[in-house]
C-alpha cells in the first residue's frame, strides 16, 4: 500500500499498534465533536503553511497563523529587533551569538515571543508542519507535553526521518487525513473540555471544593480509612484556624497563597504517580475521553459535576428541578 494511505496513530497506543491502517475514506465523526483551536507549527520558508492554515478554517476550526498572529500585527522577523541583528542583511538576521543575545533582549522579541507563547497556551491541537526549523519542534513539544493533540504533517521536500516523532499522536502525509481525524474525537485538553460545558471560575473556593471531593476519592483508593480522613482533615482545619486563615466572606486569599498551594498539590500528585508507577498524561488524556461523553452542568461557582449531582450548596436557583 503506497505510504500516503498509512497513518500510524501513536501516543497512548500499545507498541503493537502503532502502524495502523487508515479507514479514513469514510469516517463518522461524533455530532458532539467541537471545533478546534489549532496551533501549525511551521516555518517561514515553508510554501504550504498559507494553505493549510485555510484549509483547516474552511472546517471551521480556530486556526493560529504565525504569519499574521494577530489584527494589525505581523509575524516576528529578526531583522525587527533592531541593532545587530537588522544588520545582517535578508536572511541572515542574527546569525550571530552577539546579535541573537541584542535581539532577545529588545521588546520585539519579547512581543513576539508572547503572541506566539499565549498561542500555545489557548491551543488544543497542534500540528507540525514540515519542512519546518528548531521553533515549529520546541512548539510541538511543548503542546506534547501538555497532553494536548499533536499532529506531525510531513513532506517529501527537505524530508528527514526523526525517531522521536513517536512522542505525538499522528504522522501522517495528508491534511485531508488530519481534517477527518479531527472530526473523530474532541480535544485532550481539559481546559477546553471545562469551557465548552459551561464552566466559569466565578468562585475559585467552589473549584477547591470540587477538587476536595475527588481527593478523599482518591485517599479511599489509596487504601485510607474513614478515621484517617477525618483526621487528617480535622487537623488541617484546626491548623487554618488557629492561624485565622478562613476568609470571612468566602473570597480567594491573595493569589500568590493559593498557588503555593497548588503547587504543593502537584507535587505531592508527581511523586505518588512516579513512585506507583503511573502515566498521569496518559491517564488524564483517557479519562478525558470519558469526561466528554457524559453531561455536565456548573455549579454557582462555576465548578462542573455530572448533571443531577450538583451538590445543594452549589445549586442555581431557578434552573429546572432544583
Amino acid at each position: 500500500m503506497p505510504r500516503h494511505d498509512i497513518f500510524i496513530a501513536l501516543r497512548d497506543a500499545h507498541p503493537s499498534s502503532f502502524f495502523e491502517e487508515s479507514t479514513m475514506t469514510s469516517p463518522t465523526p461524533s455530532t458532539k465533536t467541537v471545533r478546534r483551536r489549532i496551533y501549525v507549527a511551521s516555518s517561514w520558508r515553508n510554501p504550504q503553511q498559507p494553505a493549510v492554515v485555510e484549509r483547516l478554517r474552511a472546517e471551521g476550526h480556530e486556526v493560529y497563523d504565525f504569519r499574521n498572529p494577530a489584527p494589525g500585527q505581523k509575524g516576528f522577523h529578526w531583522s525587527d529587533c533592531g541593532g545587530e541583528a537588522s544588520g545582517d542583511g535578508p536572511g541572515r538576521s542574527a546569525k550571530t551569538i552577539s546579535s541573537y543575545l541584542e535581539a532577545l533582549d529588545s521588546d520585539r522579541a519579547a512581543e513576539g515571543f508572547e503572541l506566539d507563547f499565549q498561542a500555545l497556551e489557548w491551543c488544543d491541537t497542534c500540528i507540525l508542519l514540515l519542512p519546518s526549523g528548531r521553533s515549529a519542534h520546541l512548539e510541538v513539544g511543548y503542546i506534547a507535553g501538555m497532553g494536548k493533540d499533536t499532529f506531525v504533517l510531513l513532506d517529501e521536500h527537505g524530508f528527514e526521518p526523526e525517531l522521536m516523532y513517536l512522542l505525538n499522536d499522528y504522522i501522517t502525509t495528508d491534511i485531508e487525513q488530519v481534517v477527518q481525524l479531527l472530526d473523530r474525537h474532541n480535544p485532550t485538553d481539559i481546559r477546553r473540555w471545562h469551557d465548552v460545558n459551561g464552566a466559569h471560575f466565578t468562585r475559585p473556593a467552589g473549584h477547591a471544593l470540587r477538587l476536595l471531593r475527588e481527593v478523599v476519592e482518591f485517599c479511599v483508593a489509596a487504601g485510607a480509612s474513614q478515621d484517617e480522613i477525618m483526621v487528617h482533615t480535622q487537623e488541617e482545619i484546626n491548623k487554618a484556624l488557629e492561624r485565622n486563615e478562613f476568609s470571612p466572606d468566602g473570597t480567594m486569599q491573595e493569589l500568590s497563597t493559593a498557588a503555593e498551594e497548588l503547587a504543593d498539590c502537584q507535587i505531592l500528585i508527581t511523586v505518588f504517580a512516579s513512585r506507583a508507577g503511573i502515566n498521569l498524561t496518559h491517564e488524564v488524556r483517557h479519562k478525558a475521553v470519558i469526561l466528554w461523553g457524559r453531561e455536565w452542568e456548573a455549579g454557582k461557582s462555576g465548578a462542573l459535576y455530572r448533571v443531577g449531582r450538583v451538590p445543594q450548596h452549589e445549586q442555581v436557583e431557578g434552573r429546572d428541578g432544583q
